[in-house]
């Protein structure tokens, strides 16, 4: 037993030595396999006993079929007695044996398979591989030399000739440095810097996945990702550095506003990080692809594989934005003419963008500030200089105080969207929307809206997204698209249904700035107001006049006596406390501002946005015969702020403040 043990040792040994690619001659094989002993510990059939007698022994059956190398046989050695190749052979996802090559594979005829048809280890690998000049021990014991993956393209016929066949190319230098592939495990060709070649990307034992790639391509959180090792998370295109700096983004999950397929419009499987996320093989593979030119999974028909993510922006091209775009001679930074190519390249491309939102169009938007592309166009030089904001509009990067509250409108920063962010004009605005923001009057003649988010609900829905408080008028006597519907503002602009706050409110307009104040403004004094009680020019009061005073829309609901004296208390009186009150009855100067030096106007005792203080809830729809409780009064307005003054007599006059009786009463 000593003599055989040691005896297979020595074998062990020989066969250690050539596993690890020690050079030099072979021995002659013997002709004879009796005698070839070193051979039997794989050729076990050769042994004397099943080779000349023919028979069994109590530890093997006679095999009485010559038979190609199976992987038990291979793993006898390869199971840590000589090499322990077992965590890349058994446990790693990559090449396999048992199953039949697809018809996208040529096996050579010298390269064996199984009784099936099937691969085995023998299928690539053979121990008495050898070389016809050298005679030296082929790399890994292949059956054929592999010079930069010449050994994989002897069956992988398909996945040649690069992108004239729809595959990623080889034989090419890779743009950046490859250090992270090589250091998985990948392998760079000899015949060029940096060579790209099959095991660059590909290793056919211990991959991370069963395509045999060295790095993941779809697992963002916790690899180095395959494709973006040579291409960057921003993969540019042009050769101008100036027009690669924005790209679609990658390895996040989809929005709110995008839906990504399961499958794209030809029928091909979408692909999709680990978690969901997008991914370079989302959009591209790197083999059979269907758009060779830019290995795109699916064919880019006129930005058509765009839409099929960006469903929301597939009514682009029936909007005056795309209509703008295309007018005779306007160009993107590619010089494209936008009139030949599809509704989205005008404006953005994948990986040559320019700027924020992979902006392409010539004329740039200002480099300050951040993110108002708009004014790329909507400029006193730009294709849509006949809109543009009027003299006065919605404040811009401003915080609002109700971060994160909205879903439909987002705020922005300086990556792009951002519920902690800035009001922007896409905050409002949604560019690709075709919905009519006043159904009727302007579809009839024409006109598709003002690419309003949450057009669909009416134009006040934007408004009360992050005025809730202000929301609360709908409904009320002070929503005139309910109660004068015949109503024409100072723009000489119609009202429509679900246009709650236009009649006071303009978001981009002229004229009087203050509260984008719409409905122009009324006179300081009206006939049977006490004149001492009033100013020549007081802007709170004259917006309020503005509907409220004889031969306007609110004439019925005009105050008799008029306005609270100007000086905030009667000589005598105890000085007001107003600890614990800020901001609850506000006071104005006579130009509109608030400040707490200021006097009693309409606005400091009422809420023009809440007909009842005690429900915080929209009106009922129709026209209310208001009380002592409601009338938009603030809550809690005689108890906590007119009593400050009035004491005892605060009941009566506040009962009666808006007659003569009041006034005079307790005086």
């Amino acid at each position: 037993m000593k003599a055989v043990f040691l005896f297979l040792s020595l074998i062990a040994c020989q066969l250690t030595l050539m596993v690890s690619g020690v050079s030099g001659k072979l021995p002659e094989h013997s002709q004879q396999p009796d005698t070839a002993k070193e051979c039997s510990i794989c050729h076990y059939r050769w042994v004397y006993t099943f080779y000349v007698e023919h028979r069994a022994t109590p530890l093997a059956p006679l095999q009485e079929k010559k038979v190609e190398g199976e992987q038990r046989m291979c793993l006898s050695c390869h199971d840590g007695s000589v090499l322990d190749s077992r965590d890349r052979i058994c446990n790693d996802p990559g090449h396999r044996v048992g199953v039949k090559p697809s018809s996208r594979i040529r096996i050579p005829e010298n390269f064996p398979l199984g009784e099936q048809g099937e691969l085995l280890c023998v299928t690539c690998h053979t121990p008495h591989a050898l070389t016809q000049k050298e005679e030296n021990l082929v790399e890994l014991f292949l059956r054929a030399p592999n010079n930069n993956s010449s050994f994989c393209k002897l069956c992988h016929i398909t996945k040649q000739g690069g992108r004239t066949q729809g595959n990623h190319p080889v034989d090419i230098s890779a743009q950046n440095d490859p250090t992270p592939l090589i250091e998985a495990g990948g392998r760079m060709g000899t015949e060029l810097p940096n060579q790209i070649i099959c095991e660059t990307c590909h290793i056919p034992h211990g991959g991370v996945n069963n395509k045999f790639l060295v790095l993941s391509a779809e697992d963002p959180r916790t690899r180095s990702v395959l494709c973006e090792v040579c291409h960057t998370k921003k993969p540019g295109m042009a050769d101008d550095a100036a027009l690669n700096r924005f790209s679609h983004p990658l390895d996040l999950t989809p929005g709110l506003t995008v839906t990504i397929p399961k499958r794209w419009e030809s029928g091909g499987t979408v692909v999709l990080g680990s978690g969901g996320e997008l991914v370079c093989r989302t959009c591209h593979l790197p083999h059979g692809a269907a758009d060779k030119t830019y290995l795109l999974a699916e064919r880019n028909h006129k930005d058509s594989l765009c839409v099929q993510c960006h469903s929301g922006q597939r009514g682009i091209d029936s909007t005056s934005h795309y209509q703008k775009v295309i007018s005779p001679g306007e160009e993107n930074i590619k010089g494209q003419e936008a009139s030949t190519i599809g509704p989205c390249s005008p404006c953005h491309l994948v990986h040559q963008g320019s700027d924020e939102l992979m902006w392409a169009r010539s004329a740039g938007k200002p480099s300050a500030p951040p993110g108002e592309i708009c004014t790329g166009c909507h400029s006193p030089d730009g294709v849509a200089k006949e809109v543009m904001p009027a003299s006065f509009s919605h404040p811009m990067h401003v915080k609002t105080s109700l971060p994160g509250s909205s879903l439909g409108l987002p705020l922005f920063d300086g990556m792009g969207k951002n519920m902690q962010g800035e009001v922007r004009c896409s905050t409002c605005h949604d560019f690709h929307s075709p919905l009519p923001v006043m159904s009727d009057p302007l579809r009839s003649a024409g006109k598709r809206g003002l690419f309003l988010r949450l057009s669909a609900d009416g134009a006040s829905a934007v408004c009360m997204e992050c005025h809730p408080a202000q929301g609360l008028v709908q409904g009320t006597d002070h929503d005139l698209s309910v109660t004068a519907p015949g109503f024409i503002t100072a723009s000489g602009r119609t009202l429509a249904e679900g246009d709650t706050c236009g009649p006071c409110h303009m978001v981009h307009g002229k004229g009087q700035s203050s509260y984008l104040w719409s409905a122009g403004i009324g006179p300081a004094l009206i006939n049977g107001w006490e004149k001492t009680y009033s100013a020549k020019y007081d802007m709170m009061v004259m917006l309020c006049t503005a509907c409220h005073a004889p031969g306007k829309v609110a004439q019925a609901a005009v105050p008799q006596f008029g306005l609270h004296p100007r000086e905030k208390m009667a000589e005598g009186m105890p000085v007001m406390d107003m600890r614990g009150l800020e901001g609850k009855f506000p006071l104005f100067t006579e130009t509109g501002e608030e400040n707490e030096e200021g006097h009693i106007v309409c606005s400091t005792c009422h809420n023009p946005h809440q007909w009842d203080p005690r429900v915080d809830a929209p009106g009922e729809g129709k026209k209310s015969k208001g009380t002592v409780a409601t009338s938009f009064l603030r809550p809690n307005l005689a108890a906590d702020f007119c009593s400050g003054c009035h004491g005892q007599d605060t009941l009566i006059k506040f009962t009666y403040f808006h007659s003569p009786l009041g006034r005079n009463t307790g005086e």
